[in-house]
């Protein structure tokens, strides 16, 4: 179909309501002559781009008589069952979720490039095992790592699931275990949302000495070192666990250390009592020393003795900006326990020779109803070489990635999609940054995000600075909405072709789990976007009315033409029979976004 093509030609009585058999992009009727509104499942659409995008159309006229429903430019929907078909298979990876692909052959990520082979997709939650061919039943034992990954090579499909050391079933992806800890650790030292403040660190019991080692990744400068005390507010003499005597130690190599100086601690009662010590340095990393000495390296007296040495919040600041990408090491911890939480992959990027992953860490959460029961609970980040056309998850670097962080009633969590506007990356217009989209949450709206790096220091996070609506700013809190009412994972890729040239197009799932698959246009990679516009009503809902529902669309540019855009989006039931009643709900579906 081309802008000026019929849809429909309809005869006019009075009030009349023209259903069509899709969205279309439709050339505005004359409303001098009648009164028109459009619609979307019965919800009113306003004008984007000189067309309204609408399933059902209703006239009021005065007079009988004929009109011609008009397509305009813009976008038409079309299923793409030759991408859908790819991920129904007969082997034992049985679908799965939270699909991203990569172009890992070059890393360049944008639309009409030939036929990019091979081709990584990854998944996460995967089911695997068998079903009954007649029933389409999934048979037990059914299995659901955490994530699967597949190659596309010879146009097939060539789905991978990791096995451990006895060939038991695992994700390729799992959490390490030092992001997995709770108790009273020193990674909570480090730790500043607002919600996580009392979560303090706490010695063994009566230690030799006491060692706490922070590693900044880089050599920073340093112009002030803020020490919070441990508090407690159950009792105010368990606030004598607070360390007094301290010694900072400087170091870029970990074996020559340089003392920075020594420091008494006052006793702490809130959040309020903070030690400020003002520095001029530039270090790697930073030692704090206590020689555990009841009533010098804590406020433990002749009343109260117990051997323990705690801190609450230790923070590394340079003029203004407060460092956030830290590692934590001790020799001395009171106790540690798993919390059992694993990863969702989050969008990736390639650079170079390397694949990187941003996913979430995601932990239990009973509370929930059914369907999700689980909690998020910060980012990981893992760069994974590619070696010979294929990603190498086994040789995986890992760190923790202070890329989320809370405010009052809001939550921002980045890495939701990622767009390299790099040379490397082959972008029309490159400015060496790699731009990560991810979300605001405000009682239960979610709002696109938007930070950026420059490409050879994705890894370094206190390097990334955050859209505050006009520039750029080193606070994650900073971060000002750009488009409303996305999805948890989503993409934005510029269009390098057609009506649109040079505009970014935002790909998403209308409020996260709706059946609405939506899209919105920028004119940079921060904006200003149009309002989100629906394209594409999901049918899979059919399956199972009440518990069925789709999610999480986004476009696949190194696989897509910018006049025929790639989309996919996920399906899922939150009643776990009925996922294992009928195996082929839970699986990536396709479809072509058309420029008409």
């Amino acid at each position: 179909m081309k802008a000026g093509d019929l849809i429909k030609k309809v005869t006019l009585k009075g009030k009349t309501t023209i259903d069509l058999d899709q969205i279309y992009p439709i050339k505005p009727l004359d409303d001098s002559d009648y009164n028109v509104k459009y619609y979307i499942d019965d919800k009113e659409q306003s004008e984007m781009m000189g067309v309204y995008y609408a399933d059902k159309i209703i006239v009021s006229s005065k007079t009988k008589e004929d009109v011609n429903i008009i397509c305009g430019h813009g976008y038409l929907a079309k299923k793409a069952d030759e991408w859908s078909d790819l991920f129904v298979t007969d082997g034992i990876w049985q679908g799965g979720d939270g699909i991203f692909s990569f172009n890992i052959k070059n890393g360049k990520d944008h639309f009409d490039q030939e036929y990019i082979q091979p081709s990584l997709f990854v998944f996460g939650d995967s089911f695997i095992g068998q079903y009954d061919p007649k029933t389409q039943k999934r048979l037990q034992p059914h299995l659901m790592p955490n994530n699967t990954i597949a190659y596309l090579k010879e146009n097939k499909v060539d789905f991978r699931v990791n096995t451990g050391d006895l060939d038991d079933v695992k994700g390729f992806y799992q959490l390490p275990k030092r992001y997995d800890y709770i108790g009273p650790i020193a990674r909570n030292l480090v730790t500043y949302e607002p919600q996580k403040e009392l979560d303090s660190y706490l010695s063994a019991y009566n230690p030799k000495t006491i060692e706490v080692i922070f590693d900044l990744y880089e050599t920073r400068k340093i112009t002030s070192i803020e020490v919070y005390n441990y508090f407690s507010k159950e009792s105010d003499s368990l606030s004598k666990r607070g360390m007094k005597d301290i010694s900072f130690y400087g170091s870029n190599d970990q074996e020559t250390w340089v003392k920075i100086n020594d420091y008494t601690l006052n006793l702490s009662h809130s959040m309020e009592d903070v030690n400020k010590i003002d520095l001029d340095v530039e270090y790697r990393y930073i030692k704090l020393f206590n020689e555990a000495v009841n009533g010098k390296g804590n406020y433990n007296d002749e009343i109260y003795q117990e051997g323990l040495f705690g801190l609450n919040k230790v923070k590394f600041i340079n003029n203004k900006q407060l460092y956030r990408d830290i590692e934590v090491i001790t020799n001395s911890v009171l106790r540690r326990e798993s919390e059992h939480g694993w990863l969702w992959l989050q969008d990736g990027v390639v650079i170079n020779k390397d694949l990187y992953f941003l996913p979430l860490i995601v932990g239990p959460d009973q509370s929930q109803p059914e369907g999700l029961q689980f909690k998020i609970m910060g980012v990981n980040c893992f760069k994974t070489p590619i070696v010979n056309g294929e990603i190498k998850p086994e040789l995986s670097e890992a760190k923790f990635a202070p890329i989320s962080a809370y405010e009052k009633d809001s939550s921002y969590f980045f890495g939701a999609g990622i767009m390299a506007n790099t040379e490397n990356a082959g972008a029309m217009n490159p400015d060496g940054y790699i731009y990560i989209y991810g979300y605001k949450t405000t009682l239960g709206l979610r709002e696109m995000i938007v930070a950026r790096v420059k490409e050879e220091r994705f890894e370094y996070f206190d390097e990334w600075t955050y859209f505050d609506g006009k520039d750029y700013s080193d606070n994650i809190l900073d971060s000002q909405p750009l488009l409303g009412h996305i999805s948890c994972e989503m993409s934005v890729s510029q269009i390098r072709e057609g009506h649109n040239k040079g505009k970014y197009i935002a790909v998403f799932t209308y409020d996260v789990d709706t059946p609405f698959v939506a899209f919105a246009l920028g004119d940079t990679p921060v904006g200003p976007f149009t309002k989100p516009q629906t394209i594409y009503h999901t049918p899979e809902q059919s399956i199972f009315k009440s518990t069925t529902y789709t999610y999480n669309a986004k476009a696949h540019p190194h696989l897509s033409n910018s006049k025929r855009i790639l989309v996919s989006y996920n399906t899922n039931t939150y009643n776990f029979e009925h996922n294992m009643s009928h195996r082929l709900i839970y699986r990536p579906r396709f479809i072509y976004l058309n420029e008409i």
